[in-house]
């Protein structure tokens, strides 16, 4: 059994520590006591053929597959054409031993096993005592013979050393061919708390990517282009994306299906912890700061700060892995605007060429109106509530009428993540 804990918060308040505390509480709860999913997109399968010196299969060969890091085995017999297929094998780096009477048993390590794949390790016995071992080293196949479906795969050692301004594993789901390069990174919200982004495949919409964490759906039903949980990239271990040809019990795609793998425990305990910065002061200046004459940059400070850690609390039986992210913003929002002078909003239009007429003279049809004298509107004539608006309106701060304000705003956004995750 596997539970998976991803609660992702934004906060601008002291409270946060005490809510997220009953989050957490709440989603492990949760999580717990959920059914054990089935879906064949949480595994892979390793497959193959035993065949003797001559090529003829050979029935009933032990076929006996282990996960490296956490001890973790399955045995298998194969058929009487000597085939075997092992389903559902947890995403790993697996040892594979075959043995049989009379023939030399066959090993072979370091097979990687990702979610939604199927790997083929063929084995040719040799006639010897059982007790004899040939050792062969595991290559990767040069072409998928196994699975219809066309996919790739993003792994951990590619999330975490590209280097990508978003360090998120959607900003690098455009390495995937018949991608559209991901975008609109929103400062996120109440409908995008996790700062997601959109992203298309092979021409169609943005709407028709379906994104699964750990086997669950993970798309935001009231903004089906983005999804509702953005993991860590330091606590995902694998991203397969399959684009076409997909089989049936990945549904419910019409772009491409997204599944996401966070990392897991193992028998050795592995940990590390981050920091990255990006500062204005060390960046060049932008349009409206050299428009208005300001010699900086608007200010920036961006810190993305964490860990994680993965270990084992019963050896060989029960694993753990945490991983914690901090991004913590704090930036100014420059640009430049256009409004009237402070003589202007207070009704004095005397350097207006074109005369402001008074709308309670003339006719009803407009005819035989009379302009205000001087062009001046007379305080009295402006509606109270128009004067309190007009009076939150900052003053100029540049000569001319046309861009004329340089505005340099303070903005802050705090986004806590933490990924969870026991077997």
């Amino acid at each position: 059994m596997t539970i998976v804990v991803t609660p992702q918060v934004v906060f601008r308040s002291s409270r946060f520590f005490s809510c997220f505390k009953h989050l957490l509480a709440f989603s492990f709860v949760f999580l717990a006591c959920a059914p054990a999913s089935s879906a064949q997109v949480l595994f892979g399968s390793i497959v193959g053929n035993v065949v003797d010196a001559s090529g003829a299969g050979v029935p009933g060969a032990a076929v006996k597959v282990m996960e490296i890091s956490t001890n973790e085995s399955r045995t298998a017999l194969t058929n009487d054409a000597g085939v075997y297929n092992l389903t559902t094998v947890t995403a790993g780096t697996y040892q594979i031993e075959i043995a049989k009477t009379g023939f030399r048993s066959f090993v072979t390590s370091n097979v990687v096993v990702n979610q939604n794949n199927v790997v083929r390790v063929d084995a040719q016995l040799q006639v010897g005592a059982q007790t004899e071992t040939v050792e062969v080293t595991a290559e990767a196949a040069v072409l998928q013979t196994d699975r219809a479906d066309v996919h790739a795969e993003v792994g951990a050692q590619a999330l975490e050393n590209l280097p990508q301004p978003t360090r998120t594993y959607e900003g690098l789901i455009q390495l995937v061919p018949g991608a559209t390069p991901p975008n609109g990174q929103l400062a996120g919200g109440t409908n995008n708390p996790s700062k997601s982004m959109e992203f298309a495949f092979n021409g169609t919409g943005i709407s028709g990517a379906a994104v699964r964490i750990e086997g669950v759906s993970a798309m935001n039903p009231w903004q089906p282009y983005q999804t509702t949980f953005v993991p860590s990239i330091e606590a995902i271990e694998n991203v397969n994306v399959a684009t076409n040809a997909t089989d049936a019990e990945q549904g419910l795609a019409g772009g491409a299906s997204v599944n996401v793998m966070l990392k897991s425990g193992s028998n050795q305990t592995h940990g590390a912890a981050y920091a990255y910065n990006i500062d204005s002061f060390f960046q060049a200046n932008n349009f409206f700061s050299n428009a208005s004459g300001v010699s900086k940059p608007a200010h920036l400070v961006d810190n993305n700060d964490g860990g994680f850690i993965g270990g084992h609390i019963i050896k060989n039986k029960l694993f753990y892995f945490g991983s914690y992210e901090g991004d913590y913003l704090r930036q100014a929002n420059s640009g430049l605007l256009s409004i009237p002078a402070l003589t202007q909003l207070s009704g004095n239009e005397s350097g207006s060429a074109t005369p402001i007429y008074d709308p309670a003279t003339g006719t009803a049809s407009g005819t035989g109106r009379t302009a205000f004298p001087g062009n001046i509107i007379p305080a009295n004539r402006i509606n109270p509530i128009i004067s309190k608006i007009v009076a939150l309106i900052p003053p100029t701060n540049l000569p001319g009428s046309l861009n004329n304000l340089y505005e340099n705003e303070p903005s802050s956004y705090n986004l806590h993540k933490i990924d969870a995750k026991f077997d």
